[in-house]
């Protein structure tokens, strides 16, 4: 259960598990508001998407689909899943606990509420009122870092059950390739030769894309044979571009939109760059560090996305000079490492965390 099926950190990591978990075993569904980019991928591995109201259709519509939908199939299924970023919304597993499945997970995948949001005060004050009914409506309790078990499951009782789930990727998808980085560039019409930045995620405040551009001006400044590569979409894209074309980075900024290849672009990716606000543990961290990507972000985002030495936190109160200083420093005649070992052995692997899930939803742990 999630909101939508676009090529978001959460849906990038669901359909990661999905891909590796033995689908003899263990079938998805996916209970959504809306369908996305990757609908047509599930339904070729035989899962199915139930489209239920939207919070903003209104509460009661909401609320009846939902239970709706568990009335009619909740005898199919032997575990429920819920992905969320706050617990202003949990009528998904107290549903699914009024009509009698089993296992029920919760997993956080943010470690606060954007300002940024509409009625943002709303949502911040019932994910606090929502806190005494955790252990009441889940069995298990997750989250993607330790900033993101704190958020959701401090004060309920239950914190010290949580588990950090990891956010796995398929690792081997992801080592660096010489080839494919020279294929990429002469795609891009970039040269060989040239510093490339690049960031994964969508356009939304919290990824503070306007301080990105800011560095990346400061960036230029120094090489002027950089390029800085976008890739997602979002709100605050028109804005952003708005942003590139009055600072003269036009053709210094790619925006890539949305894409399916994310493994190939960062072969090209010599740093890749995340300012955000905050984070729980975006899977493109651990993607940058797989592709043997240098890697700087905000000391805002959990300590626990740092998997190599190829990583640097910096602070939000630092200038964009700072940052560029910093991203020039440590990306001049750096050779690509090949961390995929290194990444397994943390836990990040995909298949790793298929076969824990795979236990938890067949009631074995």
């Amino acid at each position: 259960m999630m909101g939508g099926l676009n090529r978001g950190g959460l849906e990038t990591f669901v359909m990661n598990i999905y891909r590796a978990i033995d689908r003899d075993l263990i079938q998805f569904d996916f209970l959504v508001n809306s369908r996305g980019d990757y609908a047509e991928e599930i339904e070729e591995l035989g899962g199915r998407i139930f489209l239920t109201p939207a919070r903003n259709s209104g509460y009661r519509s909401s609320h009846n689909g939902v239970d709706d939908f568990f009335r009619e199939h909740a005898s199919e299924y032997a575990a429920c899943h819920l992905h969320i970023s706050s617990l202003s919304y949990i009528k998904g597993l107290e549903a699914a606990k009024k009509w009698g499945i089993p296992v029920r997970v919760m997993h956080g995948h943010s470690s606060s509420i954007s300002k940024s949001l509409k009625y943002y005060y709303i949502h911040e004050l019932l994910h606090y009122l929502h806190k005494p009914k955790v252990k009441k409506v889940a069995t298990h309790y997750f989250g993607c870092s330790d900033k993101s078990l704190d958020w959701l499951y401090d004060y309920t009782g239950v914190r010290d059950k949580a588990i950090l789930i990891k956010n796995g990727i398929s690792v081997d998808d992801y080592v660096y390739n010489q080839e494919i980085n020279y294929q990429v560039r002469e795609e891009l019409g970039i040269k060989g030769s040239s510093l490339v930045l690049g960031h994964v995620g969508r356009f939304i405040p919290l990824k503070n894309h306007s301080f990105l551009i800011e560095v990346f001006k400061e960036v230029h400044n120094l090489i002027p044979d950089s390029r800085l590569l976008l890739i997602g979409d979002g709100e605050t894209r028109t804005e952003i571009e708005n942003m590139v074309e009055q600072y003269g980075l036009k053709g210094d900024v790619l925006f890539l939109g949305v894409r399916g290849d994310v493994n190939r672009l960062l072969q090209t990716v010599d740093c890749l760059v995340m300012p955000s606000l905050f984070e729980g543990l975006p899977v493109s961290l651990v993607e940058a560090q797989a592709a043997g990507s240098l890697v700087v972000a905000s000391d805002t985002i959990s300590k626990d996305s740092k998997l190599t030495d190829f990583f640097i936190f910096a602070s939000l109160s630092d200038d964009a000079k700072r940052w560029a200083n910093i991203i020039v420093e440590n990306t001049r005649h750096k050779l690509r490492p090949n961390n995929s070992l290194q990444i397994k052995k943390s836990g990040f692997d995909s298949k790793s965390t298929a076969c824990l899930l795979t236990r938890v939803y067949l009631g074995d742990n």
